[in-house]
């Protein structure tokens, strides 16, 4: 039996040519170019779509499992939660609640869970990524599958570099300015003048400016509380 065609570590089951048709774009991303069969994981990864309920439009809507991001502890789906099923104009599918926050995201590479563990973090919700996502067996040192990318997290390096740009945040520099290293002349005077230590974070910044790490740390961070309960 051959390995998954995808992710070329689980044994593949399913046929290839059934669930991997022209549509999937990153074939060229595949792990065992030369299989001809998926994995059950690979298989669930492509083909999940559920039922959500919106407290926003207080309605039900259909959602990919590309468009969230995932915790996997033990080879068990923790979060976002999926139970139960739901029918609605004909279409029976899963329920999936709790999507996760990027505050709890932020918590996972944190805190992560006890390993075996995987993290993916969807970026634009238009990719798959879970067939990429490798398996955390390091709290301290581990794989997070950030949209196509696999960046392995040194957890302290992480932990600083995000305290360093929540802090910079909270002086009033927005993410875009963080990231691109292009600074408002109006914020940029107000910090010199008011909190000359801003530039000691900075500097730390720079250092991985460019990097997939700083879109990392910058797609989690928070300014509390205005940023609490984003999505």
């Amino acid at each position: 039996m051959s390995n998954c065609f995808l992710c070329g570590i689980r044994p593949g089951i399913h046929p290839r040519a059934d669930h991997v048709g022209g549509y999937f774009t990153d074939q060229y991303l595949a792990r065992a170019p030369h299989s001809d069969t998926i994995c059950d994981y690979c298989h669930w990864a492509l083909k999940i779509r559920c039922w959500y309920f919106n407290p926003n439009g207080n309605k039900y809507v259909k959602l990919f499992g590309r468009g969230w991001s995932s915790l996997f502890v033990n080879n068990q789906l923790i979060h976002p939660v999926i139970e139960g099923e739901y029918t609605e104009e004909g279409t029976t599918l899963p329920v999936v609640r709790d999507l996760p926050r990027r505050a709890e995201i932020r918590g996972w590479l944190l805190d992560p869970p006890e390993p075996p563990f995987i993290i993916a973090i969807a970026e634009s919700g238009q990719k798959h990524i879970l067939p990429w996502a490798q398996t955390g067996h390091d709290r301290d040192y581990f794989p997070v599958q950030f949209e196509l990318d696999c960046i392995w997290l040194k957890r302290q390096e992480f932990t600083t570099l995000l305290a360093r740009f929540e802090t910079l945040r909270g002086l009033g520099f927005t993410k875009t300015e963080l990231v691109s290293g292009n600074y408002r002349s109006e914020t940029l005077l107000q910090a010199i003048r008011d909190h000359p230590h801003w530039v000691e974070h900075d500097h730390a910044l720079a250092a991985v400016r460019g990097s997939r790490l700083l879109d990392l740390v910058a797609h989690v961070a928070l300014q509390p509380p205005e940023d609490m309960h984003t999505p």
